[in-house]
Order: C-alpha cells, then structure tokens, then sequence
C-alpha cells in the first residue's frame, strides 16, 4: 500500500471516530437530562414517569439524522413500580415521523426480548463507560443489521438504566465508502473479534468472521480509539 492510501485511510478511521464520538457525546448529555428530569419524580418510578423523557430522545434522533434509527432509554430490572422492565424506544427513518417501538417483554412469550442479557445493555453497566456493540441482527426490532451505541445512566436511587442509540450498518458502510473513494478500494471495519462491521466491498459482508485470503497481503491496521474497539484495515489485492 502506498503513503497515500495508508494516509487516506488513517483520515477516514478518524471520520469515523468523530462521527460516533459526536453521537456518543450527545448520549452523554442526554444522560445528564434525563437524571435531571426525573429526579423530581416520586419513587419508585412508573412507565407514566418515563414517558416524560421523550422530548430528549426525539432531539437525540433528530440531531443525528441520517445516522441514528433509533434512540432510548432501557431500565434496569426492577426500577419501575409497575412494569419489571421497560423499553422507551423510539425509532425514525429518514425524514419519517418518529413512532414508539414496542418490544416483547414478557418472558413466557416465543418473541421474548431479553435486552438484559444483551451486550448493549450489560457492557455499559459492567464498565460504566460508554460501549460500542455489534454488529447485530436486531430481530426485535428492525430486522438490520445493527449497531448500538450506549451509555449508563446511574441515578440516586441505585439503579443503572441505559441510554442507547442504534445506528444501521448500511450507514456505517456509507460513511467508509463516502471517506474512501480516493483511497483503497477494499477496507474492511472490524470489530474486537475480527467480526466485520462494515466494508467498501461485497467480498466481506457484516456480522462474518472475517477469512483473511492465502496470497493477500493486508495494511497495517488502523485502531480508532477511544471508546471503540474497531480496527480499520485495507486487501492489497
């Protein structure tokens, strides 16, 4: 690989960075919000007390249009008076209205979901850092392949709820083709597990472990940083 396509796609792992960085951050303040909204509330909370974070999530997607799918605040087990568990979710396309996702929490239900055991939702609460998971089919949503950014929302009561905001792989990949078209033309995104997260190429597709072919020479790769563990990495075909 030449000086020029290492150095392009040292720019576009930073694109990427940035760019869920800015989500990340938003999450981040959100957070702040939501701790301050329903610090007034009687306790223990009920879903009626949660519905009032809706206004916050609705900016969160609105901010992050063409990114973001999907925004909302999933609570620890326990936190409400009067559900076990709760997903306020909210979820829009393009310029569509935002309209409510309805998950299925009960547990003798075949379309159960379990966001507890999901890695979106554990990983922030272990750590209490922001976390970056997937890519995942998200059967209970979208029927996508999903990415999920999150981060932990610890209020005076003790419990740990998470902020979230799911971002479809077809817009990360959009984003690595849109920052490549002068650089190399087989990047591949990988994840902590040598999972691919996106590609410029239909070789390596989303969610497969990827093969690295005898023969072909790979460029250095690229970590991004921060609070991902994604690697950036190039076929010298």
């Amino acid at each position: 690989m030449n000086d020029g396509d290492l150095s392009s796609l040292r720019r576009c792992a930073d694109g990427i960075r940035a760019r869920v960085d800015r989500v990340l951050d938003d999450l981040c303040s959100a957070r702040a919000d939501v701790v301050r909204m329903l610090a007034p509330a009687r306790r223990p909370l009920h879903r009626a007390d949660i519905a009032q974070v809706q206004p916050i999530l609705l900016a969160v997607l609105d901010r992050h249009r063409g990114f973001v799918q999907g925004v909302g605040l999933a609570l620890d087990d326990g936190h409400l008076d009067d559900a076990e568990r709760w997903l306020e979710w909210w979820r829009s396309e393009d310029d569509t209205p935002a309209r409510f996702v309805r998950h299925e929490l009960d547990p003798e239900h075949h379309h159960y979901y379990d966001y507890v055991a999901k890695e979106w939702f554990a990983r922030p609460r272990w750590t209490g850092r922001p976390a970056v998971t997937g890519p995942f089919l998200d059967f209970a949503g979208t029927n996508e392949h999903t990415v999920t950014l999150a981060v932990p929302v610890v209020g005076d009561d003790g419990f740990v709820d998470v902020l979230g905001a799911d971002v479809a792989v077809e817009g990360v990949e959009r984003l690595l083709v849109e920052s490549l078209r002068l650089g190399p033309a087989d990047a591949v995104l990988l994840d902590e597990n040598d999972r691919v997260v996106a590609s410029t190429s239909a070789r390596w597709w989303s969610g497969t472990l990827l093969r690295r072919d005898p023969g072909t020479g790979w460029s250095e790769e690229i970590a991004l940083g921060g609070d991902l563990r994604w690697r950036l990495t190039a076929a010298q075909c």
